[in-house]
């Protein structure tokens, strides 16, 4: 096998990485590609990351402009509900107040880093500043204290309620309303959520898994349910947030005094009539009014919208001993034995008609096992996809592992927007490293392990693929295996999904057990690779588990030229810096270990590369 200088193998020699520079095609860059690329940089040093990531691969969506089509389609998205009948809370709803440490704590990790601002033009972006400072932080707590108990003059209500709507394209030509809200708005519904947040896991405990980032567990239920019952249905709600009574949903938050830190923030925000406006070029051009449901975009909406509907749903559990329902927002699924479960959606529709939400009946999917199923021929399928995971009535079915490796391969529009936009290598890196690999491992915790190696494999190798296009040069079988361990471990933190495939999903609903099956295999990684490195190459490799060796990789704010970034790349991943075959002044090789301690080189004695590129990055803060 052909060998570098430094002693080690190509990867490319080893099968494991065929074509290290194969995303590096040519490609004409559009207008498009430009503002993307510099927007996907701003919002990488903001650590909005993942939004830089949907940025780049959002397909190109035609610009929707103000017509008489776009009125007529969005007047239907808003059906009205007379206000009048709007309950009130109880006049001695308690006093609420918040912790200013806990407002900074929020604003800084809770607020949407990098998103458009609402009509006010306040962002996250403003606001964190302000909490720096101790008299600024009083009185921002002061602002959304007054907000939680309803303090707020009509005419600054107003403005919290209005919304600034962005309307795209659906694939199907129809229009999808997003609406902006308000930054303050944002910040008093995450304050009053943690308030009730113990509450809310008690009430919709295996139910309802829509509040608190359950969808994995939401997914294990439905299959499990699947498996026990015989059939399953996955029902759609129409248009459901703005379809479903307001009146319904204030009924329920105002009736139980469990949800009374939510009383006066929902009054101000869902207790009248809110506008909705779509402007072109700065201008207002119309206007809707939300008097019913809650309105899209709101931080609010999902926690209200699963108030209102609780109670119709353990109701259906208490109608339907047999059955199982479980819901994620407004996706309802219900198993029951074959010879009832058109029964059981029937009703299941009906009461959630009663509620204002119509059934998608174009969206009803039905599997089921054995014996013939009470459902429309139309309905049944031999697989479908629930919450972004693929289910199928044979759990052994290809059908899951082909759908799990399109849902993998999407990722590479990702891929090759990092190496074929114009984009700095530390923006590079922050793409790959930040949003690249949680889009496989949901695929990972949702599936088998006999429908994700493939897919887990495919994806390890597009990912050395555009580490070696940031390093300038193929990636050796160590650097590889150096990369993949945790950057406090000396590594870079490209775990191999192939290896994480094997246990993630058994992991599922055990708290903490990936995490440590997966630290247990980084350690082994570690010993093992501690083993095979000697002399210079075992010191480097030591250093880089020091505090702060890997905070290039890591930091956001730390900025380099693409030379400098890459260069540190290959020390770190003991990779040969100067081409092969280059002599030092003094004759000898110039490899890496070389050129840090001969004397003869300028600046004697030497100082270390590592020290030099961490200058560079220093300097560039």
């Amino acid at each position: 096998m052909e060998t570098t200088k430094d002693g080690e193998g190509l990867v490319g020699d080893e099968n494991e990485q065929q074509d290290p520079t194969a995303h590096q095609t040519e490609r004409i860059l559009t207008a498009s590609d430009i503002y993307k690329a510099g927007r996907a940089e701003t919002l990488c040093t903001v650590q909005a990351t993942g939004r830089a990531a949907a940025l780049l691969t959002a397909a190109e969506a035609e610009p929707v402009v103000f017509s008489p089509e776009l009125v007529q389609s969005l007047d239907d998205l808003y059906p009205q509900e007379d206000t009048q009948m709007y309950p009130e809370p109880a006049v001695s709803a308690p006093l609420v107040t918040f912790d200013s440490k806990d407002v900074a704590k929020m604003i800084e990790s809770r607020l949407t880093r990098g998103a458009a601002p609402g009509l006010d033009d306040w962002t996250r972006e403003l606001l964190y500043p302000l909490t720096k400072d101790k008299a600024l932080l009083m009185e921002i707590t002061a602002i959304l204290t007054d907000m939680a108990n309803g303090n707020v003059a009509p005419e600054a209500a107003h403005r919290l309620r209005a919304t600034n709507l962005t309307v795209l394209r659906k694939p199907n030509k129809k229009f999808r309303p997003i609406g902006a809200e308000c930054v303050w708005a944002k910040a008093i519904s995450l304050m009053a959520v943690d308030a009730v947040m113990p509450a809310l896991k008690t009430c919709f405990k295996n139910l309802q898994y829509g509040v608190g980032n359950n969808i994995e567990l939401a997914i294990e239920k439905v299959r499990q349910d699947f498996q026990v019952k015989g059939s399953v249905a996955m029902l759609d709600g129409r248009n459901a947030y703005n379809a479903i009574s307001r009146t319904a949903i204030l009924s329920a938050v105002y009736g139980n005094t469990t949800w009374s830190p939510l009383w006066r923030v929902t009054r101000l925000l869902l207790g009248t009539e809110g506008l909705v406006g779509f402007y072109e070029k700065g201008q207002l051009v119309h206007s809707w009014t939300s008097t019913r449901g809650v309105r899209q975009g709101m931080v609010l909406g999902p926690v209200l919208f699963s108030i209102g509907t609780i109670a119709t749903l353990r109701q259906l559990e208490s109608s339907f001993p047999n059955a199982s329902f479980t819901a994620y927002l407004d996706d309802v699924t219900v198993a029951a034995p074959p010879g009832m479960l058109g029964k059981v959606c029937e009703a299941t529709s009906r009461a959630m008609r009663a509620l204002g939400i119509e059934t998608n009946e174009d969206k009803t999917e039905v599997l089921h096992k054995d014996g013939p199923v009470d459902m429309p021929a139309e309905y049944i399928r031999p697989f479908a996809r629930v919450l972004g995971a693929g289910i199928a009535n044979d759990p052994e079915s290809e059908l899951i592992t082909q759908f799990v490796q399109r849902k993998a391969e999407e990722t590479d529009h990702l891929f090759r927007a990092i190496v074929e936009l114009p984009f700095a290598k530390h923006t590079q890196w922050r793409l790959l490293f930040v949003s690249a690999l949680p889009r496989v491992t949901f695929l990972l915790r949702t599936h088998a392990p006999v429908h994700t190696r493939a897919a887990a494999e495919w994806f390890d190798d597009r990912v050395t693929g555009v580490l070696g296009v940031i390093m300038d040069g193929p990636v050796t079988r160590r650097a590889r295996d150096i990369a993949a361990l945790p950057v406090r471990r000396g590594g870079c933190g490209l775990r191999r999904q192939k290896e994480i495939a094997e246990f993630a999903y058994a992991c599922l609903g055990e708290k903490g057990k990936q995490h440590v099956l997966t630290d247990e295999l980084n350690a082994k990684h570690q010993r093992d690779l501690y083993e095979t490195l000697q002399g210079p190459d075992r010191k480097v490799f030591v250093s880089n588990t020091a505090a702060g060796a890997g905070r290039p990789l890591t930091d956001p704010q730390v900025h380099a030229d693409g030379r400098g970034f890459s260069t540190y790349l290959r020390e770190r991943l003991l990779v040969r810096v100067l081409p092969a075959g280059q002599k030092c002044v003094c004759g000898a090789d110039a490899s890496n270990e070389h050129v840090h301690t001969c004397t003869r080189l300028q600046q004697n004695p030497r100082t270390t590369r590592h020290d030099m590129i961490n200058m560079t990055f220093a300097n560039g803060l």
